[in-house]
């Protein structure tokens, strides 16, 4: 397996100079614009021939976009491109967006909003498209680009992740971390001046604040383990649920996606009544689902 680990420069986020070093390990050429300076672009409404296309809608889906107060259903056919255009889903609801040019799709998972960051020209006409996923889960399917320059980026609170073709997942936890899990092609992940490559049949995790973990060989595991720690105070009893699973899982417990921490983690204060069940969903990145319900004695 190849790693690669470079010390890069980043402003505030990602930089030319950064995107530059990342697409010459990988034999690319490096972006135009950073996505500092798109952000900036976003009072001005910069509107160019570049688009993602609402292709599939299931339940509830909205366009919105606040500069122009557009908050809607979004309809099959609409046109995302305008920076700032976002398209959001909702509980048990999902979209399909293709991209310009016919380079790919986007499967758009439950609770997931995506964003327009910038869209842009490289120097040989290539087109570069940057999009932020603030929350919830995406899985891209991205040819090879024809033109060198061009480019698909996702930015998550926590890092980014590069692509010029290929098949991979990106998730944004509630904390804000980041997981990718790349199933095809290769997968730059680059956070805190660090970069690595995520090729196909691994993934890795980014930790709000931390540079990207090393990847790892994908496992499919949504097994759950748990304990329950009951404790008598002054006032009473306190009951604490705390359980383990992948980290690279979603988790629901009834109904409410939880935070797992960097070793798949997480905890639960409860109430103690005589009696109590907790349902506790979990999900692999590639939608293998197990539901617990756990006992609460």
């Amino acid at each position: 397996m190849f790693h690669t680990r470079k010390k890069l420069k980043i402003f505030p986020l990602v930089s030319a100079t950064l995107f530059g070093i990342l697409w010459a390990m990988s034999c690319n050429p490096p972006l135009t614009q950073d996505f500092s300076r798109a952000e900036a672009q976003g009072s001005l409404q910069v509107r160019t021939n570049q688009w993602l296309r609402v292709d599939q809608v299931s339940g509830n889906v909205t366009y919105r976009n606040l500069y122009n107060y557009t908050n809607r259903a979004a309809r099959v056919g609409d046109l995302v491109q305008t920076v700032s255009d976002e398209i959001s889903t909702g509980s048990n609801s999902s979209a399909v967006l293709s991209v310009d040019t016919a380079i790919g799709s986007i499967y758009i998972a439950e609770n997931t909003t995506i964003k327009i960051r910038s869209f842009q020209i490289a120097p040989d006409n290539g087109r570069i498209t940057n999009l932020f996923v603030p929350r919830g889960k995406a899985r891209l399917q991205i040819r090879k680009f024809t033109n060198r320059g061009s480019q698909l980026n996702i930015q998550t609170p926590s890092g980014i992740s590069g692509v010029r073709g290929t098949e991979y997942i990106v998730i944004t936890k509630p904390n804000g971390n980041m997981t990718v899990t790349t199933l095809k092609g290769s997968v730059a992940t680059t956070a805190q001046n660090l970069t690595e490559l995520v090729n196909g049949g691994f993934q890795n995790l980014t930790v709000l604040g931390k540079p990207p973990s090393r990847p790892v060989p994908i496992v499919e595991d949504a097994s759950l383990s748990y304990v329950i720690d009951r404790q008598a105070t002054g006032t009473g009893r306190s009951i604490v649920l705390v359980g383990y699973t992948n980290p690279f899982n979603l988790i629901k417990i009834d109904g409410i996606e939880r935070d797992l921490d960097s070793n798949g983690k997480f905890s639960l204060q409860l109430p103690a009544p005589s009696s109590l069940s907790v349902k506790v969903k979990v999900e692999t990145p590639q939608g293998k689902v197990q539901v617990y319900e756990i006992p609460i004695l």
